[in-house]
């Protein structure tokens, strides 16, 4: 070949090189368009932050990484296929993490991602209903316009694209691998979906594993486990509440009368004021509460459960729950919960009508307690308490708040919000003192322990009513913590009660431990906040921030 032929070959290379890049470029905007719209929602609604420059970089950097690969792909039908398939699961990633910046002010995490995972249909509709306004709407109609001209002006754009040179192929993968080490060594890519779901998913499956043995092994491998041996009859009832703030509780000062039955049993209970909860979401909260697995090792939540030690100290054990189970039997809880030796789930069925409330739970705990079979009981009771949505959880006899509540944020939206959860504490305060009355009428060997899972944001620190790890406050780890003892437990068995004790849900099991009476190598007093030998210790939260520093309490 001539030099002519050369150079002609040459400046067709090069021709074709820049028709390609330029049709990449345009499929590039096309995916910067929907990029553009989220940020200007964010900007509308939100005050800029320095997270959603950080996020546009990402995203945009992203879009070239999607869009490169139609260099590398020779048949135009899969070409397009391609551009379009990745494009709408582009639009979708930024319309979630969009939306779910709106409503929490943050940006999505493995930690949020964790939660989604452990939620089923029902719970989703749920959230959806009560947080999806006229903005989302709208700009969720904008989303669809956007995904419906670019999908048809793909196959415009793509008409003219030529086969490409091993050159340029070569030249495109090292682009695309300088954009993923600028993205994983900057840090940027902590704001990826894909990132995330895949960091996310396999945490996840780690997590389940962990818990996979507890309905097989039932006493778990507990060593040296010591009961005193006695021949009356004892009945030991946890209750698990869910989503319920401290703050919110009459009994903690809060100016509305939310948990008048329990004020009345006020001099009976002995009341902490400075229990926290480890997480802001129940799955790593009760894996945590439940089990040997606390902030030091996290990895011991697989290691023993505190009702596999109950059932190896040969006590009835069962857990009755308002909670569905995710599926059927595969919730993270659920594996826990399935180590007991009876368990009921009053709500399996999926759908937002499903509305069983708590006291439903009552003549199950009846039917338990009636049941002369085992003279030791500990049971587990699972509430709904205040899950979202509040509206739901209690019936139109309690709706007792309607005036204008107290609120950092005021409208109309957030007062009927609030006052729907008040109402919800009040009818927990009636479920609670309720199963209080039953097991006090038996006249045992007997203690009532309360708490929740996790606290609730509603509108104090943030413009928000919920629990979301990204934008931790102070309310979604301040939890309501009771203990009320019979008169027959109090003679027999010794507790050191100091109500102000510093305490953090992850160290339970060896409070639930020392309150059954039971030791065993792996329990250790120090960790029992109703022990002489307790030891406070740093309650770390959020990963690394030490609670009372992070609130800057004294």
């Amino acid at each position: 070949m001539g030099k002519t032929g050369i150079y002609k070959q040459t400046e067709m290379f090069k021709q074709t090189e820049m028709t390609n890049f330029k049709i990449a470029k345009r499929i590039f905007y096309q995916f910067l368009i929907p990029v553009f719209i989220a940020v200007v929602f964010e900007l509308i609604y939100k005050e800029f932050e320095v997270s959603t420059a950080y996020n546009f970089l990402e995203n945009s950097l992203f879009s070239i990484l999607l869009v490169s690969p139609v260099y590398f792909i020779v048949n135009r039908k899969i070409q397009l296929g391609y551009i379009s398939l990745t494009f709408l699961l582009f639009c979708f990633a930024i319309y979630f993490e969009t939306v779910y910046y709106y409503f929490f002010e943050a940006y999505l995490s493995a930690s949020s991602l964790f939660v989604v995972l452990d939620s089923n249909s029902s719970e989703a509709a749920e959230f959806l209903n009560f947080y999806v306004d006229h903005k989302v709407i709208i700009f969720s109609v904008f989303m669809l316009v956007v995904i419906a001209t670019s999908l048809i002006r793909f196959k415009t754009l793509l008409s003219p694209f030529k086969k490409t040179t091993t050159r340029t192929r070569v030249k495109v993968s090292i682009y695309m691998l300088v954009i993923l080490a600028f993205l994983k060594f900057s840090g940027v890519i902590v704001y990826n979906l894909a990132y995330l779901i895949l960091k996310s998913s396999t945490e996840y499956t780690v997590e389940s594993n962990k818990l996979g043995a507890y309905k097989t092994n039932k006493t778990g491998d507990f060593t040296n486990v010591f009961r005193p041996d006695n021949q009356e009859k004892e009945v030991y009832v946890m209750i698990l509440g869910e989503s319920t703030t401290r703050s919110h509780f009459s009994l903690y000062d809060y100016p509305r009368p939310t948990t008048p039955k329990l004020n009345s049993l006020k001099e009976e209970l002995s009341i902490y004021n400075d229990v926290i909860s480890p997480h802001a979401h129940s799955i790593a909260s009760i894996t945590k509460i439940l089990t040997l697995g606390n902030y030091e090792y996290p990895d011991k939540i697989g290691d023993g459960s505190i009702i596999q030690l109950a059932n190896k100290a040969n006590f009835e054990t069962v857990w009755l729950s308002n909670q569905r189970p995710i599926g059927i039997y595969e919730s993270l809880v659920t594996k826990i919960a399935l180590s007991s030796e009876k368990s009921k789930f009053l709500t399996t069925t999926f759908g937002v009508h499903n509305k069983v409330k708590d006291a439903e739970l009552l003549p199950e705990l009846e039917t338990i307690l009636s049941d002369d079979s085992s003279s030791k009981k500990f049971i587990v009771i699972h509430l709904m308490g205040t899950h979202v949505s509040y509206a739901n959880r209690y019936p139109d006899t309690f709706n007792k708040f309607k005036d204008t509540p107290l609120s950092n944020f005021k409208s109309e939206e957030n007062f009927k919000i609030i006052n729907d959860y008040d109402n919800a504490v009040l009818y927990t305060d009636f479920v609670v003192s309720e199963i209080i009355q039953k097991i006090k009428a038996l006249n045992t060997k007997s203690f009532v322990l309360y708490m929740s899972d996790h606290g609730e944001e509603l509108f104090k620190d943030h413009n928000m009513a919920g629990h979301n790890e990204d934008v931790g406050t102070k309310d979604m780890f301040d939890v309501p913590f009771l203990l009320w003892q019979s008169d027959a437990y109090k003679n027999q068995k010794q507790l050191t009660i100091d109500v102000n004790r510093p305490y953090m849900l992850d160290d339970l099991f060896h409070g639930l431990a020392d309150l059954l009476d039971i030791s065993a190598q792996e329990v250790e007093p120090e960790r029992s906040i109703f022990n002489d030998s307790f030891k406070s210790r740093k309650r770390i939260i959020l990963e690394s921030s030490e609670y009372d520093a992070y609130f800057n309490l004294d």
